[in-house]
């Protein structure tokens, strides 16, 4: 008998030390998660870093960071009444960064506010009071100065960037970031800390770009405006901004634009009220949306990309691609695909037999030339009204126009530009060389503003394949206003690559507010798609049939459905932590419980041998 019962003996006691060694770990595991929410939870939502910019005469920018994701909030305060709060321009959800944009406010006026983050009131204590003043109306008209790029390792639309001088002589500009990463701001908004004047930025002036995504992390880059920044504002992809841990952002800006947070001694939570008549216009929230989609492409229309001598696959190459875009009173763009990937310039003059300056491609540095299939020349700081000849230099090819030289006459100058507006987009399906060029223009389609069509623009789509424009100083065909377009119209996008691809329509409605998304190397006539249903739930105790019944079947081989949620798949028990723990107990309860088992059971057979 006794030989009998030791193996099983032992699997009892192999048993409770397995169930011992899963539920310990689990135990400690979950303490920590409790742990972290208790010790998150008590963490004070302060506002940090509060920092003005933008400031103009009539709106200033208010921004803060916390160490949690928090709502954020300003109450102006005009003489000692508290106005309506201004809500995030990005909507009323929990961030890291925080962005609010007072406006419609008077000239030469210094006013008070409180920042309310989450529940609790911040006001003015101690040596920084939160207060500022407006700047003065002047005579001086500032001339739009844009600059635009885009941030790498994002969170979200939870980033904001700034620019200001190096010196740390002006107050700083600054935007927020949408989900896609690109941005685009205006220098011309910079103003003297000292008497609030407009700052006029040339080719060497230092400037400073600062990335905030929360407390010590985001980017930063300086250098000259020509060493950042291409003729057309566009930040060289020589200096990215990769966000990262970084504890020296703050140390960029002036103490003047930086105020210090404090609270109001208010511990009654105060309740935040959404404004019945908004300082700025709302936006809805943008939450982080996980879009999953799955589909089967059955059949594609595969391009050779590359030939046996390296040049390009399409055919469309040489001096019958030239195009000239972006033309202005200052300046213009040449545009054209080399066969080979080789170095590329323009070789510019005012006269037809002396052409004596030379542009460089965008992407060339001050002292050495790149090569590219897809090459894009500015000319710059032109002057208005002027007839330019010029003449194409792409390996060891030369355009010229059959000889007679390429030319354009810059347009007259014209007043104040439009409001300033830009459009964003990403393109997928770019070739491997990750070389393409957005061109943009906008066609009317209301009898509403400007008729027709507006010239040709572009600009340099990033390795990543999204691109950002600025539409705000767009003109007419010839050249003589600044088109003025409507919701009603359409903007048109070509992709200028080594592929071919058509040309992409999008209505003007909300066009600021939207990432326009093209793909490349297939159209809709060339490829099918099989609807793969999405599992209701995954992982440990999550087991799913195979079938999601908040899926409509589709009757449609050729289109497959998609669905958006604000939260993750749920991977079974192990993601909550209340069952975690009780996962854990029961674990170990059940071992106690076979332990003591086992125990007791030598003891019962050792009373039954001296009862017989």
């Amino acid at each position: 008998m006794k030989i009998a019962t030791v193996p099983s003996k032992k699997r009892k006691e192999l048993t409770i030390i397995a169930i011992l060694l899963i539920g310990i770990p689990l135990v400690v595991f979950a303490t920590y998660q409790v742990y972290n929410l208790i010790t998150r939870a008590s963490v004070e939502s302060k506002p940090n870093n509060v920092i003005l910019s933008n400031l103009t005469t009539s709106a200033v920018t208010v921004t803060w960071v916390t160490d949690v994701p928090a709502t954020g909030s300003v109450i102006p305060v005009v003489n000692s009444s508290e106005k309506s709060p201004v809500i995030d321009s990005r909507g009323s959800g929990k961030r890291y960064t925080h962005y609010v944009e007072l406006s419609d406010l008077e000239q030469d006026t210094e006013y008070q506010f409180i920042i309310i983050s989450d529940s609790k009131k911040y006001t003015s204590e101690g040596s920084k009071n939160f207060t500022f003043k407006t700047a003065r109306i002047s005579a001086d008209t500032p001339t739009p100065n844009p600059i635009h790029g885009s941030v790498n390792g994002a969170s979200g639309n939870d980033v904001m960037l700034y620019a200001l001088l190096k010196d740390k002589s002006t107050y700083p500009v600054s935007t927020e970031i949408p989900t896609g990463g690109n941005w685009i701001m205006d220098l011309s908004a910079l103003r003297k800390i000292s008497d609030k004047s407009m700052v006029v930025v040339s080719d060497s002036t230092n400037i400073v770009i600062i990335a905030v995504s929360g407390s010590n992390k985001g980017a930063v880059i300086e250098g000259s405006y020509s060493e950042l920044f291409d003729s057309n504002g566009k930040l060289k992809d020589v200096y990215p901004l990769n966000i990262g841990e970084n504890s020296t952002l703050y140390s960029y800006f002036p103490p003047a634009a930086m105020l210090e947070a404090y609270s109001s001694g208010n511990e009654t939570p105060v309740t935040p009220v959404t404004p019945s008549t908004p300082e700025v216009e709302e936006e809805e929230e943008e939450e982080e949306i996980f879009d999953r989609r799955f589909r089967i492409i059955h059949q594609l229309n595969w391009i050779d990309m590359v030939t046996a001598n390296g040049s390009v696959g399409t055919g469309n190459f040489g001096e019958s691609t030239v195009d000239i875009v972006n033309l202005t009173d200052t300046g213009f763009t040449v545009l054209w695909i080399s066969e080979q990937k080789e170095q590329g310039y323009v070789r510019y003059g005012t006269s037809l037999n002396s052409l004596t300056n030379d542009a460089s491609d965008e992407r060339d540095g001050l002292t050495n030339r790149g090569s590219y299939y897809v090459h894009t020349v500015s000319l710059s700081r032109l002057q208005p009204e002027t007839e330019y000849f010029f003449e194409i230099k792409s390996g060891d090819d030369t355009y010229d126009n059959d000889g007679s030289k390429y030319s354009i006459t810059t347009f007259a100058t014209l007043g104040s530009p439009p409001p300033f507006e830009s459009v964003t987009g990403v393109v997928t399906g770019v070739p491997d060389h990750k070389e393409a060029i957005a061109t943009v223009f906008i066609k009317d389609g209301d009898d509403s503003g400007s008729k027709g069509e507006s010239l040709k623009m572009s600009t340099l789509i990033d390795e990543n394949g999204k691109w950002i424009l600025s539409i705000g100083g767009s003109r007419t065909e010839d050249g003589s206003s600044y088109f003025e377009y409507t919701s009603g119209d359409s903007l048109y996008v070509d992709i200028l690559t080594t592929v071919s691809s058509d040309t992409h329509t999008e209505s003007m409605q909300g066009i600021s507010e939207k990432d326009i998304e093209i793909s490349l190397g297939a159209t809709s006539s060339s490829v099918s798609y099989t609807r793969v249903e999405l599992l209701g739930n995954y992982g440990i105790l999550g087991y799913s049939s195979g079938q999601n019944p908040d899926l409509a079947p589709s009757s449609n081989n050729s289109s497959y459905e998609v669905t958006s949620g604000t939260e993750t798949p749920k991977t079974g028990v192990l993601d909550d932590v209340v069952y975690l723990i009780l996962l854990s107990l029961g674990l170990l309860t059940t071992g106690i419980i076979i332990y003591r088992s086992n125990m007791t059971k030598p003891k019962r057979k050792g009373k039954m041998i001296g009862n017989l």
